[in-house]
């Protein structure tokens, strides 16, 4: 992403909607799939500004690492507690193993993902778990993929499928933003239709009003209550747990 972007998120990202209703869902496929370990060390790869660390400290001991340098000192600012080192998937990596490695909307801006997943594969201890995000469905591909400099969108057999090639076997994959599914689908498909805009920004990723953001953010966060019992048959994102055999 471009600097402006970072700046955008580390400004947003404790109290937007889109990131605390993801951040919900996520703490919720956590807490059902991740198994506990005593003194767990944790990699949060493309970490960005950091926002994911205080829900991950939850579980055990957290470590970031970033190929922005930009994003790297952000994180560092914010979280001087917090280890942050560079990384350039899927070659420059720290030399080290962990137990649990999470990888938040990082594989679709790779040009080579199953090299990515084998090398994070490799981090992990015997029986370490890995989780993705990444966002679903090639049909919603939009100006806000290209800003943000993605490569694809996934379908569920697609992640499957890189995953099993980075030889991690998938214990988990569910759907997620599912309740605003319709919407995005329908903008998508006018954004086809209606002339191209000039904006140069061409992100959704924008400051809602407080209403807005609070009835988003509760519509968006209650599908935690689903996640922790099962899955979801469609959404705008994708989650998978997957470990190391």
């Amino acid at each position: 992403m471009e600097a402006a972007e970072f700046e955008k998120h580390e400004r947003l990202e404790e109290s937007h909607w889109w990131f605390e209703g993801r951040r919900r869902c996520i703490a919720a496929v956590l807490q059902a799939h991740l198994r506990p370990r005593a003194d767990c060390r944790i990699l949060d790869v493309g970490c960005g500004t950091g926002g994911m660390f205080p829900l991950l400290q939850r579980f055990g001991t957290v470590s970031g690492a970033e190929f922005s340098a930009e994003a790297r000192e952000r994180a560092r600012r914010r979280f001087p507690h917090v280890p942050v080192v560079p990384c350039d998937l899927p070659h420059d990596v720290p030399a080290e193993r962990y137990d649990v490695i999470t990888a938040f909307d990082v594989i679709e801006h790779l040009d080579q993902p199953v090299e990515a997943l084998r090398t994070l594969a490799n981090l992990l201890r015997d029986g370490g778990q890995l989780v993705v995000t990444v966002p679903a469905f090639q049909f919603l591909w939009s100006a806000h993929d290209v800003s943000l400099h993605h490569k694809r969108r996934y379908s569920r057999s697609a992640l499957r499928q890189h995953l099993a090639e980075a030889d991690l076997k998938t214990t988990y994959d569910s759907f997620f933003n599912t309740s605003l599914f319709p919407v995005v689908a329908g903008a998508r498909l006018f954004e086809r239709l209606a002339p191209k805009s000039r904006d140069a920004d061409n992100s959704n990723l924008k400051a809602a009003p407080g209403l807005v953001n609070f009835a988003l953010t509760q519509l968006f966060g209650a599908e935690q209550h689903l996640l922790a019992r099962g899955r979801l048959p469609v959404g705008v994102s994708l989650i998978a747990v997957a470990e190391r055999p």
